[in-house]
């Protein structure tokens, strides 16, 4: 195992706080792990992590050492990427976004980049979960919210506009609000990657937010439009994916008169000067694409 193998291990590490979990992402026997991170310690006589049954942390050494560690991951990454296929048009983008992204908007149009760029191959991670550029190895990644990375290029598209919605069953039920102070007597669909469980869910404005009580809590977003086409329950869910909804009935928007959350959208990218024109064209391909859909 040579020391570039050894920092990666390191670095998944820190991100992760376990041994154990960095030896199951990586395939690897967790007495591997132990020993890189080992070895590591002893080459640079330094203590890198708190140990102890439960948790894993980085000393303060530590935390110095995987800010140097993780540059150079990032920039030995870049320099594997420099092969006679670079400079051609053949090649691969691996980009992670969130799933209805995916489905909704990348997918359906791939065919107009496939067009310009048959030979490369597109990779995509679409997840609920939040893609992490670094550890998950990914050219690119789609963020929806806030971000804050000093090591990641941040390529503002556009805010998305949460609409908030219900179906006409549910409507026809229950009645529709006609103010959020009404809110309290009705039921959202609760939804969170990690099925994390609260006594409440919560509707986001702009200016505030509104507990609500809930009947069904969800993981992903398929479920909670179901959840929401279904009359179960409120649901928050961007324009673009909630238009079609609307324009066919299936859904109603409420709230038309209070200030919608806006949500901001951006490409994230590895700080480099040199790309592929496969893959900058990609980028610029996408962001124009986002910016028209959204």
């Amino acid at each position: 195992m040579d020391k570039i193998e050894r920092l990666k291990i390191f670095c998944l590490v820190a991100e992760k706080q376990s041994f154990a979990q960095a030896a199951v992402q990586l395939g690897l026997p967790r007495s591997n792990v132990t020993y890189a991170i080992q070895s590591l310690e002893k080459e640079y006589e330094v203590l890198l992590f708190y140990r102890t049954t439960r948790k894993v942390a980085l000393t303060h050494e530590g935390n110095l050492f995987y800010e140097e560690a993780i540059r150079l991951v990032v920039q030995l990454k870049e320099l594997n990427r420099f092969k006679t296929h670079v400079r051609s048009q053949e090649g691969k983008i691996s980009i992670g976004m969130p799933k209805r992204l995916a489905t909704q908007v990348l997918i359906p149009n791939l065919l107009t980049f496939y067009q310009r760029y048959p030979k490369v191959k597109v990779l995509i991670n679409g997840s609920d979960d939040f893609s992490n550029l670094i550890e998950q190895q990914l050219d690119c990644v789609v963020r929806v919210g806030q971000v804050q990375d000093e090591y990641l290029l941040i390529r503002p598209i556009k805010p998305a506009t949460i609409w908030t919605l219900a179906s006409p069953h549910y409507l026809a039920e229950l009645g529709e609000p006609k103010n959020l102070d009404e809110l309290p007597q009705h039921f959202a669909v609760d939804y969170h990657v990690a099925k994390h469980y609260r006594e409440l869910s919560e509707l986001e404005f702009r200016d505030q937010r509104v507990k609500i009580p809930y009947r069904l809590l969800v993981e992903n977003t398929e479920a909670y439009i179901q959840a929401g086409l279904a009359g179960i329950g409120i649901i928050q869910i961007p324009e673009f994916d909630a238009k079609s909804y609307v324009e066919q009935g299936q859904l109603q928007r409420l709230f038309t008169d209070i200030p919608a959350l806006e949500l901001p959208v951006s490409i994230l990218l590895t700080d480099r000067q040199y790309r592929p024109k496969y893959f900058q064209d990609f980028i610029d391909w996408l962001d124009d694409l986002l910016k028209r859909k959204l």
